[in-house]
């Protein structure tokens, strides 16, 4: 079987209970960009996919999701919103790239709630974060592996923080789903143990991350790859706001597939 990840340092802690040979891994991993995942499992090209959360949400009657199991943060340095004020000198205008619609949404939903201010959001097709800090817009949207890195100017708003201080639950930023009825105990249980091979291997691997302080501290305290009851909360808010504003036409399920075992554990 084949399992696509997100080509980000954060999505690899989500398969690193199968990588460190922990745990036996059934699965083939393959990395690419979150798109592109999501294009793969389209294709069939992938068997179990990492998603993003507003796009599985908005598709779920044709998919089923692994539960307890995703990718979840307290702040999150691969989104951040860029700009040369302050909170007192908000943007007029953002560029973003359009693949990033779920950065996209949760910018706007910050902004609108939390600050009270509705920016225009000016799409750019395939574009690099440093073309977008380029293109002549008041902000810039910057989302991707290169992001916590990115040397800047001005003010920078992490889009996890951000979320965190609005809904008081940690961001869930990708669930692992499978087109539906695919999602067997063949495919849930060894995710399952990876999550909790990964979590109980976590300070061995950060230590092997060669990067700056500040990430590993993000790594040790900040990410999470096991939906609790807080992300489950944190789905509930994202799910109504999705319906608040007009990205779907009802408050979507999230399509969660438990074995009976889980169900009673969930309980």
């Amino acid at each position: 079987m084949r399992l696509a990840i997100w080509n980000y340092p954060a999505a690899e802690f989500l398969v690193s209970g199968f990588t460190s040979g922990a745990v036996p891994s059934p699965f083939e991993i393959e990395r690419y960009a979150p798109e592109e995942c999501a294009a793969r499992l389209v294709r069939g090209e992938a068997d179990v996919a990492l998603l993003p959360t507003t796009m599985a949400l908005k598709a779920y009657e044709s998919l089923d999701a692994i539960p307890s199991v995703g990718l979840v943060a307290w702040q999150y340095p691969y989104a951040r919103l860029v700009w040369g004020g302050g909170l007192h000198d908000f943007p007029e205008t953002i560029a973003y790239n359009r693949r990033h619609a779920q950065e996209r949404f949760v910018a706007h939903v910050v902004l609108h709630e939390h600050y009270q201010r509705d920016p225009e959001f000016v799409a750019y097709d395939d574009v690099t974060p440093r073309e977008l800090l380029a293109a002549g817009e008041d902000a810039a949207l910057l989302v991707g592996p290169d992001v916590p890195t990115l040397q800047t100017e001005g003010f920078s708003m992490d889009l996890g923080r951000e979320w965190y201080e609005l809904a008081n639950y940690p961001m869930v930023w990708g669930l692992l789903v499978t087109r539906r009825g695919r999602a067997d105990a063949g495919v849930i249980k060894p995710i399952i143990e990876n999550a909790k091979a990964a979590e109980a291997h976590r300070e061995v691997w950060v230590q092997a991350q060669e990067t700056p302080a500040a990430l590993n501290t993000f790594y040790r305290e900040d990410l999470r790859i096991r939906i609790d009851r807080l992300g489950i909360a944190s789905l509930t808010e994202l799910r109504t706001y999705l319906f608040y504003y007009e990205e779907v036409d009802e408050i979507p399920d999230v399509p969660f597939v438990y074995l009976d075992e889980d169900e009673e554990e969930e309980s």
